[in-house]
Formats: C-alpha cells, structure tokens, sequence
C-alpha cells in the first residue's frame, strides 16, 4: 500500500510517499481502507523530532482517520466489515490502510461526510476533556479560549456555547474572528492588536475556565485571569521552541513552559490542570465513556465540525506546510480521491 513512511525528523521534504506492507492486525484491532485523515498540530511537531509521544522510528504518523472497515479481528464485536468509522491511534493515518484497538473506532455520525469524521475524534474528545472533565464547567460561566480559532478551539467555542457558558475566543484575523463569533462566542479578540487580558477585565472583569494551548506570556497573563476557583487547562504550547538537540533552547523552553506553584494557587483557591488525550487511549473504559459523554451531546446540539482545507493524499506534505504556517482555521483534512471520498 502507499503511504507516507518517516524515517528522520526535519521539514516537509521527509514526507515521501512510499510502498509499505499492509498492516496486519490482531484479534482486538481493527483494519480500514482510509477515505479521509484528519491532519494535527502534534504530527507537525512530530516530523519536526519535537513531540515525546512519537513512536520509535521508522513509522506511518497520523492519529486519526475514516474509512470502511474491511477486516476485524477474531475478539472485535463493536463493527463489521463495512462500517463507516473514525479511527484514532498513536500512528499509521497517512496511508491507504490503517489499524487500531477496536475501541479506538467509532461510527461516523449519520448524515456526515467523511471529511466531517476525520474533522472530530482528537479536537473535539481534547476539547471535551478539557472543558468538562478537568475543567469542570457549569452554566453560565466565563471560558477564554487561546487560539480558538484552530482545530481545538473551534471545538471548544462549540462545545462550551452550547452548554451554555460565556465564551471568548483568541485569533488573529478579521476572518477568524466572524468565524469564532458565527460559533457562539461572545467575544472574539484580535490578539494582533488588542490586549486580551485588558479587554477580558473590561467585559468580564475576570474568567472561570481557560482552555490554554499556547504557553509562555499567554499563559502568564491568561492565569492573572482566573476568578477564585478558577481553572487553567492546558492542551499544548505551541510558541515553546524546544528542541533536544540544540541545548541553547532548553532554558526558554523550560521558562516558558505552563507552571504554577501550589501556593501561587491557594491563594485564589484556583487549579492548574492539562491533558494529553494520546495517554488515555491505553484505557479503553475511561476512552468509551468520553466518547460515549461527547458524541450524545455532539448529536443534541447538532455540532459538526469546521473543517478550514482539504488537500489530496499526494498533496498531505502542502497539509502539513499550511498549519505550520497558522494561517488554517478549523481542521485540515486530507481525503484519498476516490468517488466515494464524498458521500
């Protein structure tokens, strides 16, 4: 089958397109022929050498896809073979087939396409974590999304509105901020020009609930934020520019990563938390539940991605070029080409 190997860490020239063996799976996994993939901040930092969740090299990156089923194993009794399904693993999305545990697939919603599937599994269970596990978020509370206009914001901006919570969203661009808006946030902050921090103690004076993706002086100032018993969540800090081997970023890594001491919290009785959804796919009840918790709330509200571009399969290097860039919104998907791709 074609599919994009990795073999060393560097730019998009390390995604090549070659012939590796189809997977074969065991008697709990699950194998797809792939229709779309949904393309994550984490596999950039994962081609880039910068992501502690990467497998051992060489492998097939990508953690979440669609397709039809067309093999299961002998223990497997959640899907048959042609079941439309999203797939979420550690790796092996990039390519014509994928496997998993078979309790890392799950039915695509009735009526969505499968670009729309391969749009949800990792922002939306992220976001979903975040604002209601750790977080804790109750009606009518204040949530500020960083970078909301992204694959993980936008899920948040959704997800917390329609619960009912008081949104504000980060972003950039006069587009991304309509976009945050058209989602159901209440206040949608140029952060290029604006201050968001003196434009949240304007509004609100103060927030309940950050979802913090960023890091460094976002966070900083995100955290001066919080109302007593407020809580800081962290999913990711993108602006941290570690590298392993270059020793001279170790330092500014370390300074601007997300950190608070014990007491610095007590004092407003508030919680720093942070969640990486990959840890928790070797729990197959804690994986059930979230999604079981997500998808019946998805349904009720009618929630449906936002997907920002599609690129061809020959096309998934561009994929990765354009969210580095941090022009995208929403989610980047990738789709296979065939005629099928868009029912």
């Amino acid at each position: 089958m074609k599919a994009y190997l990795f073999k060393s860490p560097g730019g998009i020239n390390k995604l090549q397109l070659t012939e590796v063996p189809k997977p074969e799976i065991g008697p709990d996994e699950v194998l797809i022929k792939v229709k779309a993939i949904g393309i994550n901040y984490a596999e950039v930092l994962s081609r880039k050498g910068q992501y502690s969740w990467a497998p051992k090299r060489p492998y097939v990156p990508g953690m979440e896809a669609v397709g039809e089923v067309v093999q299961v194993g002998s223990e497997v009794t959640n899907c048959m073979v042609g079941d439309r399904v999203i797939m979420g693993a550690q790796y092996g999305a990039y390519a014509e087939f994928m496997k998993s545990k078979s309790h890392l697939v799950f039915p695509i919603p009735l009526g969505w396409t499968w670009q729309q599937g391969a749009a949800f599994l990792v922002n939306y269970i992220t976001a979903w974590v975040a604002l209601f596990k750790l977080g804790k978020l109750s009606v009518g509370e204040k949530v500020l999304v960083q970078a909301a206009a992204g694959g993980v914001g936008t899920a948040a901006v959704q997800l917390a509105s329609k619960f009912g919570a008081k949104v504000a969203g980060t972003a950039s661009k006069k587009e991304k901020l309509e976009l945050i808006k058209s989602l159901g946030a209440q206040l949608a902050i140029n952060y290029q020009n604006e201050d968001f921090e003196e434009v949240i103690r304007n509004e609100w004076t103060n927030i309940d609930v950050c979802l913090e993706v960023v890091g460094g002086e976002v966070f900083r100032k995100s955290k001066l934020l919080l109302a007593p018993f407020g809580r800081m969540i962290v999913t990711g800090y993108a602006s941290i520019p570690l590298k392993k081997w270059q020793p001279w970023t170790w330092w500014p890594a370390w300074r601007d990563a997300p950190k608070a001491g014990v007491m610095e919290l007590a004092i407003q009785s508030q919680s720093l938390t942070a969640t990486h959804i990959g840890y928790l796919t070797t729990k197959p009840e804690v994986t059930r539940s979230v999604w079981t918790e997500l998808i019946a709330f998805t349904h009720l509200h009618g929630i449906v991605p936002v997907i920002g571009k599609v690129y061809e399969f020959e096309e998934l290097p561009q994929a990765h070029a354009f969210l580095e860039s941090r022009e995208s919104v929403g989610k980047v998907v990738v789709k296979m080409g065939d005629p099928v791709n868009d029912q």
